[in-house]
């Protein structure tokens, strides 16, 4: 039988793991239950989230009084990056919402708090458009205009002895391609990229640096265990102010314009046929973004062909507000 001690540390993990957006369905379940039933839980529950949103708005305050730091972009650039990008990088999203990811067909989900005044939201947004890849790609190059795929080579498809992870097909890595505005002409990644409006997104945004935009994506390296080279893939998420049909002029060199960014990274040696792996890029949004890169990439780690058997499927954007005392999950 778990001693006292044992009991309390379970607690503090499920907090720390609330407080990273990492509960699983049964540890949200579990975290409720231990909050309704025990007095302790609730005021290590409220001291934790308190000393959190101590740190958040320190950060705030220090987002206006310092200047941003230099940060390197994931094309080897230099760039200007907002101070809240390496606030995050310090401190991996401790303040990210809380619960329970949304399923498909779920849009919106809302969690009932202790305090009516703290109700976190979890919003689906079907702004980016065929995140199952059911359609082929628009076309080629840095995509010009929102709602559709492009970028390096790459096609969708049903493939032999692969399911898709979400509806019939997927998208297939084919071919690392040089951006067109790169003056080295280096061809690193197969990168493919969508342009999504947020300006609809004004009226549900939360209050300054309290909405979260996840980007979630899924990967697999269908190639045999232990295969060499490894392969790296990406999902990121870049906003910026002003007209999206711009921006294709000159990127990626206007990455350092980016208000706020994310990013996350898998580096893989093969597997099997089902092993997806789900990365989820985060960025903090405020009604100053008008729209957003979404880029999705695979590369290997040394210069050859792009392995053939390299897969995405089932990307998702999700907007979220960040509460303090989320204890239940209610469908609206």
């Amino acid at each position: 039988m778990n001693g006292p001690d044992s009991i309390r540390a379970r607690w503090r993990e499920l907090i720390d793991r609330h407080l990273l957006g990492e509960l699983s369905n049964d540890e949200s379940r579990e975290l409720e239950a231990a909050l309704a039933a025990h007095r302790e839980a609730r005021e290590e529950f409220r001291r934790r989230c308190n000393v959190d949103a101590a740190l958040r708005q320190e950060a705030t305050a220090l987002a206006g009084e310092t200047a941003a730091p230099e940060a390197r972009t994931s094309n080897g650039r230099t760039g200007v990056a907002p101070l809240w990008f390496t606030w995050l990088a310090w401190r991996p999203l401790t303040a990210a919402a809380a619960g329970i990811a949304i399923g498909l067909f779920c849009a919106t989900v809302a969690w009932a708090v202790t305090s009516p005044r703290a109700v976190a939201t979890a919003e689906r947004l079907f702004a980016l458009v065929d995140g199952g890849f059911e359609n082929d790609l628009a076309g080629a190059g840095f995509p010009k205009q929102t709602g559709a795929w492009s970028g390096d080579a790459a096609e969708v498809v049903v493939a032999d002895g692969v399911k898709a992870r979400e509806g019939r097909r997927m998208l297939r890595f084919v071919k690392a391609e040089g951006d067109a505005n790169a003056t080295d002409g280096r061809a690193l990644a197969c990168d493919v990229f969508q342009l999504v409006d947020l300006r609809p997104l004004r009226a549900s945004l939360g209050a300054e640096g309290n909405s979260l935009l996840e980007l979630s994506a899924s990967f697999l390296d269908a190639r045999p265990a232990n295969t060499k080279p490894s392969v790296t893939f990406f999902c990121q998420i870049y906003l910026f102010k002003g007209d999206a049909a711009n921006v294709h002029q000159a990127w990626p060199g206007n990455i350092p314009e980016a208000i706020a960014s994310g990013s996350a990274e898998v580096t893989t040696v093969g597997g099997n046929s089902d092993a997806w792996r789900q990365l989820t890029a985060k960025s903090l949004i405020s009604a100053a973004a008008d729209f957003a890169v979404v880029q999705i990439s695979a590369r290997p780690n040394l210069r050859v062909p792009m392995p053939p058997q390299l897969f995405v499927d089932d990307v998702k954007l999700t907007l979220r507000t960040q509460p303090n005392l989320p204890v239940r999950v209610v469908k609206r």
